[in-house]
């Protein structure tokens, strides 16, 4: 038996599991975005008042990749993730196994929110991310908008979507509807988030080899074992 990791929930939402999938998926996507989206945000703009870094984390390998515009549109991707897991994670004999998994997720979110308070690391790259134009140009501008160039390593785009897709493949296996075709496009798009958030300028290359490190670390070690 999958056990939640926060009890009050029971109580707060007794017939939870009577819902259906839309609802069901919605709770566990609002559990994200307040506990996890939200704070993300706070801290964000937090560490740029600060405006402090306690490290350097860059290597000549940053400064040397391209900036490669259309990779934004993978990384724009991450988004989605969260919608794909809270509704695999509603299906009716998969629910325990959503629910723990965001709970886990959420904090697994909290331990990079930690090293961005306690380490925070100003990016400095966003210099060479200047040739975007039409709908690049567009997206790169919201970006840099919406998110100050903190919140460095462990890179979030790479913990939680490498851990989202760990969990619709550990889904996908115990249903038997994971496949060879489904994996390499999955990993392939996976990958390619990944590789942007260096390609555009976003992120070190630490921060990503961080976030992956941490992701199998926290999947193998704490996650997937309590969804077992």
């Amino acid at each position: 038996m999958v056990r939640n990791d926060w009890p009050v929930l029971d109580r707060w939402f007794p017939l939870r599991t009577e819902w259906s999938k839309l609802k069901y998926g919605a709770f566990l996507l609002s559990l994200f975005l307040v506990l996890g989206a939200l704070p993300y945000g706070l801290i964000n703009r937090f560490s740029a008042w600060r405006g402090t870094t306690s490290f350097k984390v860059e290597i000549p390998l940053d400064w040397e990749l391209p900036f490669v515009a259309w990779m934004v549109i993978p990384y724009y991707s991450f988004y989605l993730y969260f919608p794909w897991a809270a509704w695999v994670g509603a299906a009716e004999k998969h629910r325990e196994h959503g629910l723990v998994f965001f709970q886990r997720l959420i904090a697994s979110a909290w331990v990079a929110f930690a090293c961005f308070l306690i380490f925070p690391v100003e990016i400095e790259l966003r210099s060479q991310a200047l040739d975007a134009e039409g709908l690049f140009g567009w997206m790169m501008s919201a970006l840099h908008e919406a998110d100050t160039p903190y919140n460095a390593w462990p890179s979030i785009h790479v913990l939680l979507s490498i851990l989202v897709v760990l969990f619709v493949r550990h889904i996908g296996v115990k249903d038997g509807t994971w496949s060879a075709p489904k994996a390499l496009v999955v990993w392939v798009s996976c990958a390619l988030l990944v590789a942007s958030t260096a390609l555009i300028k976003q992120h070190y290359v630490f921060d990503g080899i961080s976030g992956t490190a941490l992701a199998f670390g926290l999947w193998y070690g704490w996650i997937r074992p309590a969804l077992s």
